[in-house]
């Protein structure tokens, strides 16, 4: 019963916090975040996304690092509509909205800045990749067998993969260069371990990062049964 009573207590005031005003601070007008909660960010940019998402206490309900959603709050790293999104685009207008007829209502955000809001989604996506690489590195003991012909045609198709890569050029031997999970390590994040900005930041590394968010555990598996097909 006293557990029950705490955990109630531990909401009420989540609630409390949550719904008491949207905004408490602009970016701007910011605290120190190193107790604030909000998932570590590796650049100036995704730094002030997480002053965003923080000091609006997105994280009480979505979580520090989008897998543990509470309250009835929204699945953030397996969401499409996040997946469909660019630079807040499709998050923002939902966002301003707000959702009041949920059973958990989310509250409308309409005096975020547009500099804000982007900034706001490209963390949210920051935390989609570091979310989908943690759970798509490890091999599951449980995964159905792969199809290196499905691989294919994701490569050649939904993937886009042929585009930049050639099974008879880059990749050529592919199998031959790493082990099973260096590879997969290396499908899931080719380029930086995180983030970077400026002139490291190159076209392709924000394509993997993009397909990264997205990858479901069959595309991955079926990707890596196709490139160790590739021993030429």
């Amino acid at each position: 019963m006293l557990r029950v009573l705490q955990r109630r207590a531990r909401l009420i005031v989540a609630a409390i916090l949550f719904f008491a005003t949207p905004r408490l601070l602009t970016a701007q007008q910011q605290p120190p975040l190193q107790d604030a909660g909000g998932y570590k960010a590796p650049t100036a940019a995704l730094e002030r996304g997480r002053a965003v998402y923080v000091l609006n206490h997105c994280h009480f309900c979505h979580g520090t690092d989008l897998t543990q959603a509470t309250m009835g709050a929204a699945n953030l790293v397996e969401s499409v509509l996040v997946g469909l999104d660019q630079d807040g685009k499709s998050i923002g207008p939902l966002v301003r909205a707000g959702l009041p007829n949920l059973q958990t209502a989310m509250p409308s955000y309409r005096d975020l800045t547009a500099e804000e809001m982007v900034d706001l989604a490209r963390y949210i996506h920051f935390l989609r990749q570091q979310a989908k690489y943690k759970e798509l590195v490890v091999t599951s003991a449980q995964a159905p067998a792969s199809d290196a012909q499905a691989g294919r045609t994701y490569f050649n198709g939904v993937g886009n993969c042929a585009s930049c890569h050639s099974p008879v050029g880059d990749l050529a031997g592919i199998s031959r260069k790493y082990d099973a999970p260096m590879l997969r390590s290396r499908l899931l994040r080719p380029g930086p371990a995180m983030p970077v900005e400026g002139a490291a930041a190159t076209a392709g590394h924000a394509v993997h990062l993009r397909l990264l968010e997205n990858y479901t555990r069959a595309n991955v598996d079926n990707l890596l049964a196709y490139l160790q097909t590739l021993l030429q």
